[in-house]
């Protein structure tokens, strides 16, 4: 995730500016039977250290499922107008409105759009309230009860307008 962000980001650009990228990364064991290969790595623009790499660690069902779903990684560059969620399933991507969900917590959020795309064993990666104000020190939530809360990824994803992201995914 590093690699693409230096790649990618000219150290000119700050956490807000939609050049930044939000990356999510999973391991190379994630989605194997090894014992605790569920890491997943979300790497931006530090949004709580002007000119530093945020990068985030988190664990739950996010990295299994998005392998099952057919990727390694998400990379995310640009700004919606309105709130959106990604869903990706099975080799598809959708980008779907959140207006109805902007302003709910992370669990609220969880719970909504998991009843919207038809899928209780979707993991979903979300932000609250503090995502969306651009709130110093915002975390990104995922599977209810794990979080990346390092570098203000949370407030990059808010600044980006992506209130969530949905993966499942049914290949081994």
């Amino acid at each position: 995730g590093v690699k693409f962000l230096c790649d990618e980001v000219p150290p000119t650009v700050g956490p807000f500016d939609p050049d930044n990228r939000l990356i999510f990364m999973t391991g190379p064991l994630g989605g194997t039977p090894v014992p605790a290969a569920n890491n997943l790595t979300i790497v931006s623009v530090n949004a709580d250290v002007p000119f530093a790499i945020a990068s985030s660690h988190t664990h739950g069902f996010f990295a299994p499922n998005l392998k099952f779903a057919g990727y390694d990684g998400i990379i995310i560059q640009g700004a919606s107008e309105e709130p959106v969620y990604l869903w990706i399933h099975d080799g598809q991507v959708e980008i779907k409105n959140a207006t109805n969900i902007w302003g709910m917590d992370t669990h609220d959020t969880e719970d909504a759009v998991k009843k919207e795309i038809g899928e209780p064993r979707a993991s979903v990666a979300a932000i609250g309230p503090a995502g969306e104000n651009l709130t110093m020190g915002a975390c990104v939530q995922n599977d209810k009860h794990h979080v990346a809360a390092h570098g203000g990824t949370g407030a990059v994803m808010g600044s980006k307008k992506l209130k969530a992201i949905a993966v499942f995914g049914r290949k081994p």
